[in-house]
């Protein structure tokens, strides 16, 4: 678990942006977060363009370093998960 140094301030997500973040981070596909949230795959794009704007991040994994700093997604509760 990061500790309150590693942690950085939680941009100001939506939830579907946290929906979106956390599909990305158990590595989902975007057309599979797409069916299963009922959007477009375009749709999960622009989500996800907005998390990269909102975080900094240039990759899929910037943005899971990002949702783990953030506080958004908790590794050992998801590897516990599996």
């Amino acid at each position: 678990m990061p500790s309150p140094a590693d942690m950085m301030p939680s941009p100001d997500f939506s939830p579907r942006e946290r929906e979106v973040l956390a599909s990305l981070c158990d590595g989902e596909t975007y057309p599979s977060i797409a069916r299963r949230l009922g959007i477009s795959r375009h749709t999960v794009d622009t989500y996800v363009r907005r998390l990269r704007s909102k975080t900094g991040a240039v990759s899929r994994a910037q943005l899971v370093v990002a949702a783990v700093r953030c506080g958004v997604f908790d590794v050992h509760t998801q590897a516990n998960r599996s």
